[in-house]
């Protein structure tokens, strides 16, 4: 084995000692095809995600983590049948802006990650028949960061 072929082998080990371990969850996202978008839902006039939303956003900060060229966009909705703020803030974009601060909170930066409000203009009711919580979301759009 020649000296420079040694050398980079030798570099290569240090430098994967160096790089964190991922946990079971970044090895299990790792091991799959990056979604395109994941949801969570709320209660009803309220920013509070329902139960089971948890795991949603560990999942997407784990995605997130596991790769440097994918960023999220938040999309708050809100249904028809909501009251159109709460606190001063436009409910889809208070709902946007707690999954932000969810995925902060999960060590998500701040530069992969972007959000909206988009009100109830893209309502997916009449599709769920007429059931109006399915538009009581976030979505987590993951897509390409520019440059990467």
């Amino acid at each position: 084995m020649s000296r420079r072929l040694a050398g980079a082998l030798g570099l290569t080990a240090v430098l994967g000692a160096c790089a964190p371990a991922m946990s079971d969850l970044e090895r299990e996202v790792a091991s799959r095809d990056v979604p395109t978008a994941m949801f969570v839902f709320f209660e009803k006039d309220a920013v509070a995600p329902v139960e089971g939303s948890e795991a949603v956003l560990d999942r997407t900060a784990a995605v997130l983590g596991v790769f440097d060229n994918i960023g999220v966009k938040v999309v708050g909705h809100k249904a028809t049948d909501e009251r159109s703020d709460g606190e001063g803030v436009a409910l889809d974009e208070a709902r946007a802006r707690a999954l932000v601060n969810a995925l902060s909170k999960r060590g998500v930066a701040d530069k992969v990650v972007s959000s909206i409000g988009q009100g109830s203009t893209e309502s997916m009711a009449d599709a769920a028949g007429g059931d109006t919580s399915v538009d009581r979301r976030g979505e987590l759009i993951f897509g390409r960061l520019p440059g990467r």
